[in-house]
């Protein structure tokens, strides 16, 4: 009988908890994504540290819509701040895109053909170019 209030209990406090009038995720304290030199410094270091887009991308790139959202939440930035690589920024629009419109990430079985041989493509196109963009942005300083 005591067990059953005391689980009676913590089942209406989870249920309370839950209608919380705010909730996490729903304001945004911080200042928010900016366009900074200093922010991409840390951002495609860790883009191209993932394992999405590496030797693993042909088994694992249905699994790699996150790490391609966030890729496309950089590109903004990049061509703020990085106008001279223009080209690759478009070339990894452009993967980013193929990889999108394949439907790499959305695989509910076996992968088609198209998708085998084109996710994987996409994935290395995508840090070959976070690479070069790598190499242009160290050029700059970090205080721009």
């Amino acid at each position: 009988m005591r067990l059953g209030r005391v689980l009676a209990g913590a089942l209406l406090a989870l249920a309370l908890a839950a209608c919380a009038d705010d909730q996490p995720g729903d304001r945004n304290p911080g200042a928010g994504y900016t366009n900074s030199v200093a922010d991409l410094k840390v951002k495609v270091p860790a883009l191209q540290a993932d394992p999405c887009r590496g030797s693993q991308a042909g088994s694992l790139f249905v699994d790699c819509g996150r790490y391609v959202s966030e890729v496309t939440n950089t590109i903004g930035a990049m061509r703020a701040e990085l106008p001279g690589a223009a080209g690759e920024i478009d070339t990894l629009q452009a993967a980013v895109t193929s990889y999108q419109k394949a439907g790499c990430d959305a695989v509910t079985g076996t992968p088609t053909a198209a998708q085998r041989a084109g996710c994987p493509k996409a994935l290395t196109s995508i840090g070959t170019e976070l690479d070069r963009i790598s190499r242009a942005l160290a050029s700059l300083p970090t205080s721009r």
